[in-house]
């Protein structure tokens, strides 16, 4: 997402769609390039008209497929109307107005994918578009990243970037199909063309890279996709995949001459290696000018700074010059975890003596399941602090001038870490936090060489994993504001969060409502997906500032169940995103089961909800209905755009 005043983008832009400085459009995902989720140019929605009695559904709109990116909302898109875009994993872009329901185009970039033989909980029957786009305002131009059946055999496949006018879906030039070597020179390629082997006399493509990550932009003409490893296991002698990050200059890929129309490609992981994966719960990555911040998951990780899994990233866009081929350049990195020389059947490769992901659980095949890189990062405007929220239930505050390569010890986190997990108290705590979180991992031995920086162990809250994989801040000035999280089989808390030297965070409140009741640990996915709302600040030049006096928190979150191995009873929530009430609570202003229309349905997994222009859009999906047409063998499920609004 990306709220755009008109006020910033003159000075920013030029070809400008947007007219009306009282409106926004959310072109991208997660707020903005900083992915704050915060919208501070909402007038319509206030304290004193989010509730049961004013507030509520207003329509619906039915999918044929699944839907696992978030909308788009561009305003006056449609004419005096919003514009919504939904995109689908049959590949396809629909635009919608957003007053009168009506479908205003839909369009289909090509053949979706048949994924059984990566649809691990059998409900994900078809794969096509599943990162959320982007908008460019200085070109008008929608881009996606659309996942094709090759020459229309489901076992070859190839990602294609697609830029589309948003009014109509129309291309404005021709797709580009994703491939290329890393320039990494550690061997890596992109959808390699030659990675094919002879199985049972068919002929096979090796493992795939899979796009899930939203798409970003860098303010020098960068077009950024991030993809994770999929299927992670040794095939014919390759220790793939890898993660990689992608980049394109958009003047070549709208076919402007003297640029190139060719990739720039980092690898995560050197050839040999595997993993290091970038799905971010579908989070876009991070952006500052010509910087990128990507965070990484399990994978290889114990050979300085050429294996990243469980890593941040920093990397530098280098635009097409002179027609030659843009470049990513790898500035600085930080490792989170380290299990050095571990190997054995806990291990995915028996040879193995540089994992990340074993010795600290027997979890299978693949040892203990970390993710890093388990949210999306979030840079906090203004400043140089980078936050990363992971598996552990922790948030990481990384310094983005400095983020400490393999120095995890002394310069691990620029101020002590917030704890998901735990109710607030003395910041001096943090650390034993840390030490302690959770009992359901093996206990090493304190004084073990391999493990004595971090104990995993302790009394979490609830005796439960507090996987991370949204966070949010209302920004009261530039020298800091409240940060939001809501971790897995926990309650949405909140935390007072300083930018300047010396002011160490503190635990502010948190809410009643407990996300994915009655899971066992881990489990529970995934907790609470955020966005905050507000009129501009009226104390605080800062534009990024939001008016604490009209700011609200809304959730999307798993009340019962799980939403990624199953599908989970969600609820749409709002709090008073400033207000504290006795016992450091928070106020709730509405949920979905107060109303008259009951409960929201079954949330959809990573998809936070969206608030624009007095409208709060949320994705759910559609179980058993009979216009869900999918493989006999799968569950039918589809997807469904519930809009909310005052009555």
């Amino acid at each position: 997402m990306k709220f755009i005043l008109l006020a910033i983008l003159g000075a920013l832009f030029s070809g400008v769609l947007f007219n009306n400085a009282a409106a926004v459009s959310i072109t991208q995902r997660a707020g903005n390039n900083f992915r704050t989720a915060a919208n501070n140019q909402e007038f319509i929605l206030n304290k004193s008209n989010v509730n049961a009695d004013q507030f509520g559904l207003l329509r619906t709109y039915d999918f044929n497929a699944k839907v696992e990116t978030q909308p788009l909302v561009i305003e006056n898109g449609a004419g005096a109307d919003d514009l919504v875009i939904i995109t689908t994993m049959k590949n396809e872009v629909i635009g919608i107005n957003a007053r009168s329901n009506d479908t205003l185009y839909k369009v289909k970039l090509g053949p979706e994918i048949s994924s059984q033989d990566m649809d691990m909980w059998k409900h994900t029957p078809t794969w096509g578009i599943s990162a959320t786009p982007i908008l460019d305002p200085t070109t008008n131009t929608l881009f996606v990243a659309a996942w094709l059946r090759k020459n229309n055999d489901n076992r070859f496949r190839d990602y294609w970037v697609f830029a589309l006018n948003p009014t109509n879906g129309s291309q404005k030039a021709a797709p580009v199909r994703i491939y290329g070597k890393s320039q990494e020179g550690n061997g890596c390629w992109f959808n390699d063309a030659a990675a094919v082997y002879r199985e049972n006399g068919q002929t096979k493509q090796y493992v795939y890279p899979k796009l899930r990550a939203g798409l970003a932009l860098t303010e020098n003409n960068g077009l950024v996709l991030a993809f994770s490893a999929n299927a992670e296991q040794l095939l014919r002698g390759r220790k793939n995949p890898h993660g990689f990050v992608v980049a394109y200059d958009t003047r070549g890929l709208l076919g402007q001459s003297g640029f190139s129309r060719d990739a720039a490609v980092f690898c995560n992981t050197s050839f040999n290696s595997w993993g290091a994966g970038i799905w971010q719960a579908g989070g876009a990555p991070v952006t500052e000018g010509d910087a990128i911040y990507v965070a990484t998951s399990n994978g290889s990780s114990n050979n300085g700074a050429v294996d990243l899994a469980e890593s941040m990233i920093k990397l530098r866009f280098k635009p097409s010059v002179g027609g030659a081929r843009p470049i990513l350049e790898k500035v600085d990195y930080y490792k989170a975890f380290l299990d050095e020389l571990v190997t054995g059947s806990g291990c995915l490769w028996s040879d193995n003596n540089s994992e990340v992901s074993c010795g600290r659980a027997s979890a299978g095949a693949a040892g203990a399941d970390w993710d890093f890189g388990a949210a999306g990062p979030m840079l906090v405007p203004g400043s140089s602090l980078l936050l990363q929220g992971t598996k552990d239930g922790i948030i990481y505050s990384l310094d983005k001038f400095n983020l400490g390569q393999n120095d995890r010890f002394n310069q691990l986190l620029s101020k002590p870490p917030l704890v998901a997990t735990y109710n607030g108290g003395d910041i001096n705590q943090n650390w034993d936090r840390v030490q302690h979180l959770n009992r359901s991992l093996p206990c090493p031995a304190v004084g073990n060489s391999d493990h004595g920086w971090f104990v995993p162990c302790g009394d979490p809250e609830n005796n439960k994993m507090h996987h991370i994989h949204s966070l949010a801040l209302a920004q009261r000035d530039q020298s800091g504001g409240i940060v939001y999280v809501w971790g897995e089989n926990s309650r949405l808390k909140t935390y007072n969060f300083s930018t300047l030297d010396g002011n160490l965070p503190s635990f502010r409140a948190e809410a009643d409502d407990l996300a994915s009741v009655g899971v066992e640990s881990p489990g529970g996915m995934p907790g609470g997906l955020l966005m905050v709302s507000g009129k501009p600040s009226a104390i605080s030049g800062f534009s990024h500032a939001i008016d604490f006096d009209s700011a609200i928190v809304w959730a999307v979150y798993s009340k019962f169940g799980d939403a990624n191995k199953k599908f989970a009873e969600g609820q749409l929530i709002a709090y008073d995103a400033t207000a504290i009430l006795p016992g450091n609570k928070l106020k709730r202003l509405f949920r979905t089961g107060d109303d008259n229309n009951g409960g929201l349905g079954k949330m959809s997994r990573m998809i936070p909800p969206v608030v624009a222009n007095g409208r709060v859009y949320v994705m759910i999906y559609r179980l058993g209905t009979e216009d869900c047409t999918v493989p006999d063998n799968q569950i039918k499920v589809c997807s469904q755009l519930k809009v909310y609004g005052l009555k």
